[in-house]
């Protein structure tokens, strides 16, 4: 069996290529390529067997960017992630603004007035961006008229044929082509659309616990999918109607670390224990920009209040999301001088580049993640991938889900338009924080809790079996019907 691998983001180069996670399957028969914009791609283009580059053309791109969207609005009422994603991607239409609310708040002391300025800025807001409500009308209307469906198949049957890809396959000849996924890839659907024309089968390696349930239908299915778990598999079934006998539990790579860090935690304490050298709960934050700050800042005097309660010399360790909005914050944090504050040096100010398109550029290390959750007291976070890891750590979690009053993206509006947070609570190791003023009575709650994890509830999310990923790929593949 001929396998092609296909790599077209910075993010799978660390999460599948550097971890191996492919290592099983490896050999002359088994071949990799990837999209010609990666950066970071030496361990790929140096690959024994390295295929070629490719990439989608721009006009292909915002096809595929139409027409995704056009599945989100048409799909709308299947769960709350289509549509919720849908309107961020149409935020003028669809949410006012607050920043606009402030400046007009400037402008006029006047209640009234301030309303009035404001319906009226906000009516001409989507007229603002005239190709952005064009897309957004036609959209709409081909959904009132039922035409969806047949808009997708005419879209499939017009895709420009993509010369370097078709190269590539041609030169394989490929019986399974794998590919990592985030659930909105454009290249990945170039692949699909060629595999409806070729002999070859497709496999999509779900990357996320939310990549079925937050972006989009797809319009090409995939011949089979891996996902993390159950819950992920329930996402395949109800939300995008996929054969049940086309969905695998295989997992994430990127977890396999915290399988085998037993046996790798004495080489981790010697690169890691001179940066992680003191006791410290761990506040992660998350992608969506909220007020991070404001929670150190409370957290920051919470230490000195439950200080008898704790290790001697503990401090919050702030670790900002590597891509996340909130990284930009670092210095307003650093002028705080908040005391008992200290952030993770990993997360240094230069660790990204300023262009936010290439944020995913910096990759953290996967291997200190366990390390670094192995070595806090317990972790403070919004709702995010790192309560499944903190769970897997058997550390007990305090999830924030409160609206801080003024973010968009706060943590109770993406609590409350997201679906695969559903049942952490059946964790039992996780609090759940609505309100900031109840912070200090859940963080005495969390330093005397003694709450273990329920992990026959954690493998709801990611499936767990004495094998790592590799081995499980490895399995699956052998079991795949290719004729």
């Amino acid at each position: 069996m001929k396998i092609l691998i296909i790599i077209t983001s910075p993010l799978f180069i660390r999460n599948y290529v550097e971890t191996d996670a492919f290592k099983k399957i490896g050999g002359k028969s088994t071949f990799i390529a990837c999209t010609s914009n990666l950066t970071h791609k030496n361990k790929i283009i140096n690959h024994e067997n390295f295929a070629g580059e490719f990439e989608a053309s721009s006009l292909n791109k915002k096809l595929f960017t139409f027409f995704t969207s056009l599945l989100m609005f048409s799909n709308r009422k299947v769960n709350k992630g289509f549509y919720f994603y849908f309107k961020l991607r149409n935020p003028t239409i669809y949410y006012r603004s607050i920043r606009l609310k402030n400046k007009v708040s400037k402008w006029f002391k006047n209640k009234i007035l301030q309303k009035i300025t404001i319906s009226i800025l906000e009516f001409i807001r989507p007229f603002s961006h005239p190709i952005n409500l064009l897309r957004f009308c036609i959209i709409v209307l081909i959904d009132y008229l039922h035409l969806s469906n047949l808009s997708i198949k005419i879209y499939n049957s017009l895709i420009a044929s993509n010369k370097q890809l078709i190269s590539i396959v041609e030169a394989i000849n490929p019986d399974l082509v794998l590919m990592p996924n985030g659930g909105l890839d454009e290249n990945a659907h170039e692949v699909l659309s060629l595999s409806t024309k070729s002999n070859f089968k497709t496999m999509l390696m779900l990357d996320n616990w939310d990549n079925l349930c937050s972006k989009s239908r797809f319009p090409i299915e995939a011949d089979y999918f891996g996902v993390w778990g159950e819950q992920a598999k329930g996402h395949a079934i109800n939300m995008h109607q996929i054969d049940p006998f086309k969905i695998y539990l295989t997992g994430t790579p990127r977890f396999d670390g915290y399988k085998n860090y037993k046996s790798q935690k004495i080489a981790l304490q010697e690169k890691y224990q001179k940066v992680l050298d003191f006791p410290y709960i761990l506040f992660a934050g998350c992608w969506p920009a909220f007020d991070e700050i404001e929670v150190l800042e409370v957290l920051n005097g919470l230490i000195e209040k439950y200080s008898n309660f704790l290790p001697p010399k503990c401090k919050i360790l702030y670790r900002p999301h590597p891509w996340g909005e909130s990284f930009d914050k670092l210095g307003q944090l650093i002028s705080k001088n908040l005391k008992n504050i200290e952030i993770d040096p990993q997360m240094s100010i230069n660790s990204r580049p300023d262009d936010y398109r290439r944020r995913t550029d910096f990759q953290p290390e996967l291997d200190y993640y366990p390390f670094l959750l192995d070595q806090s007291e317990f972790v403070i976070c919004p709702l995010a991938t790192i309560i499944i890891e903190a769970s897997l750590m058997g550390k007990r979690v305090l999830a924030l889900r409160h609206d801080d009053g003024k973010s968009f993206s706060n943590p109770a509006f993406m609590y409350e338009n997201s679906d695969y947070f559903e049942g952490l609570s059946d964790l039992n190791s996780v609090l759940f924080l609505d309100d900031l003023k109840n912070l200090d009575n859940l963080f005495s709650q969390m330093i005397s809790s003694n709450i273990e994890v329920d992990r026959k509830a954690l493998s709801y999310y990611v499936v767990d079996d004495d094998l790592l990923y590799r081995d499980r790929i490895e399995k699956i593949c052998n079991e795949l019907p290719l004729n």
